[in-house]
């Protein structure tokens, strides 16, 4: 009787350990979970789902998810044209900076060809940037520790477009996802 209870205890508190390390939270488990709006949402800045889109694949996601988790190791400077703007992005880190290329020129032939990635998490901006894709030139030119992009329009309404992007990015850079997290919060109490 008494071997049949320790079992049962033995057993009790092995499914108790079971159980609670298998309910450990992300945060808990070093994933970085955080919680917007009274806990109706959460932002997974590990796995960040919100960077996937219609067709996007798996070279974008990883590329954006390197800028946003290093956004700090980026500097970005914008000057607003008369018909456009013109921004050079850089980074110190070659593989941030190798990933900050490979988003930009990949970005700009999806703008070059109208195919809207429609990440789940994009401003309302670019996608009607991607439906003016036809009234936009651009010029890219590598540097030494980035990329410098020329965007111009003759369309007055599209060169806007093209520098409130460029203002959504820097937001970016400086504060990372937190700035998208803000502007969804915006857009909600708008809408």
């Amino acid at each position: 009787m008494i071997f049949s209870l320790s079992k049962k205890i033995l057993f009790t508190v092995f499914l108790l350990l079971f159980t609670s390390i298998c309910s450990l939270s992300a945060e808990e488990m070093g994933h970085k979970k955080h919680k917007h709006g009274h806990g109706h949402s959460e932002h997974d800045e590990v796995n960040m789902p919100g960077l996937q889109g219609i067709d996007t694949t798996d070279i974008e996601v990883n590329d954006l998810k390197k800028i946003f988790q290093n956004h700090k190791e980026i500097k970005r400077t914008v000057t607003n044209l008369d018909n456009g703007i013109k921004t050079e992005t850089y980074s110190d880190n070659e593989e941030i900076r190798a990933a900050i290329i490979n988003h930009v020129t990949l970005m700009v032939t999806r703008i070059q060809e109208g195919r809207n990635p429609k990440v789940l998490i994009q401003s309302p901006t670019l996608d009607k940037l991607f439906n003016n894709y036809d009234k936009i030139e651009t010029s890219i030119e590598l540097t030494e520790t980035g990329i410098a992009v020329i965007q111009t329009s003759k369309d007055p309404k599209v060169v806007n477009l093209l520098q409130t992007h460029a203002s959504e990015i820097n937001d970016m850079v400086e504060k990372g996802m937190q700035a998208i997290h803000e502007r969804m919060m915006t857009s909600k109490k708008t809408n």
